[in-house]
């Protein structure tokens, strides 16, 4: 069932900004000048010693050309899923797209496309152009998602978006852990974050975090029928803000999988889109070198004197309680305040950024308490029945663990 839970897991890890880091953690692109087509593998190299440490990145692959007339075209049906990772800060409403990755299910030949797109891309977000606003990363915070994915549809070439997966930190904190990154989640999202000194910039981000999607999928296909993946699954759809059921996911993976979908590395690809730049490094995304390579960021912060003032685990999680305590004394007069506070954290999913499992649940369980009641005390029951129904499925599931 690990088949199921790739649909939302797999391709929703590669989250964007957060209040927790700032875009000061990049280190200088590697000078490695391997090259080979798109279709190169991506075997794993450990290797970590370097001539030059301060000038390149060590935990490497390759070095791969990407061409458009390298990557397959296959044929028949196929489903079109649009998934972002935004920068929304704790409580806050405004979502910028600043993940941004079409993925493309093609069922009858069992094979995946990766359409990866840079959060500067050229797009009306609704300003004059001389404000330099106009950017994708804009228009889905500016102007919603529906005119988002429009945007998205005339990048790529691609149309429609039959449905969309969107997530913030907190939330691919906890889709990292569902997969096993538990020890590691913040360092993993640091590396797939890590952007301004890369020679590509933004592309080069971009294609890490399509490589990690793709990595992803073919390492985890092999357990296709884990007992823990429906689990897994109902967990994955908790985290995320989607359009899609559970048996809508179920449905597309069996068919992709029918369709002959495995750990053949030929049947899933990353693309740039729009493909101005071409040469990319691949990196290897398992646990090792994601360790080693968040070394070399903490190193090259120091070096580079890119260190800032950052908002730390321990400053999240007193904001997170007194954002809550504030609410909880409202809950018996002012309970429209504590909607206004509290809804949007509940949608962000906000206590999964904090490390200790057990105060993260007594911040969850203190946050649905207090927004639940309100909606009940301002009589909005729908609302009310939506916290509740999480709160009795976390349950359920904590119990099926």
């Amino acid at each position: 069932m690990i088949r199921l839970l790739s649909l939302i897991s797999f391709v929703v890890l590669v989250s964007c900004s957060s209040d927790t880091t700032d875009d000061a953690t990049e280190i200088p692109g590697s000078q490695h000048k391997l090259t080979s087509n798109s279709k190169t593998s991506t075997t794993s190299s450990s290797k970590t010693g370097s001539q030059n440490e301060d000038e390149t990145f060590v935990v490497t692959d390759s070095t791969v050309t990407l061409r458009n007339n390298d990557f397959p075209k296959p044929k028949g049906r196929v489903i079109n899923i649009m998934v972002t990772g935004v920068d929304s800060r704790l409580g806050d409403n405004t979502m910028h797209a600043d993940a941004n990755h079409l993925v493309r299910f093609f069922l009858d030949s069992g094979c995946v496309e990766i359409i990866s797109i840079p959060r500067d891309t050229y797009a009306d977000a609704g300003f004059d152009d001389t404000t330099n606003l106009n950017k994708l990363t804009n228009v889905r915070a500016n102007r919603g998602r529906n005119t988002y994915h429009k945007a998205i549809s005339e990048i790529t070439g691609v149309s429609p978006i039959h449905h969309w997966v969107e997530f913030g930190f907190s939330q691919a904190i906890g889709l990292l852990e569902i997969l096993g990154y538990k020890e590691n989640a913040p360092s993993t999202l640091r590396v797939l974050r890590s952007r301004q000194a890369y020679s590509a910039g933004d592309y080069q981000r971009v294609y890490n975090q399509g490589q990690f999607i793709r990595q992803a999928m073919l390492r985890n296909v092999k357990h296709a029928d884990d007992m823990l993946g429906d689990l897994a699954l109902r967990a994955a759809l908790m985290i995320v803000d989607t359009d899609m059921s559970y048996d809508q996911c179920s449905t597309l993976l069996e068919a992709l999988v029918a369709g002959g979908f495995s750990d053949d590395a030929s049947r899933i690809w990353v693309r740039l889109a729009p493909s101005m730049i071409t040469r990319m490094q691949t990196f290897s995304f398992d646990s090792a070198n994601i360790v080693a390579l968040n070394k070399q960021i903490e190193h090259r912060i120091k070096k580079l004197g890119l260190d800032s003032v950052k908002i730390t685990e321990e400053t999240y999680e007193a904001r997170l309680n007194k954002l809550i305590a504030n609410a909880e004394a409202d809950t018996a007069k002012r309970p429209r305040n504590v909607i206004h506070a509290l809804r949007r954290p509940f949608e962000q999913r906000a206590w999964l950024q904090v490390p200790d499992r057990k105060r993260r649940a007594q911040y969850c369980d203190r946050l649905c308490v207090a927004l639940e009641k309100s909606y009940r005390k301002t009589k909005q029951q729908q609302s009310a029945d939506r916290v509740r129904a999480y709160v009795n499925e976390v349950s359920k599931l904590t119990e099926g663990k």
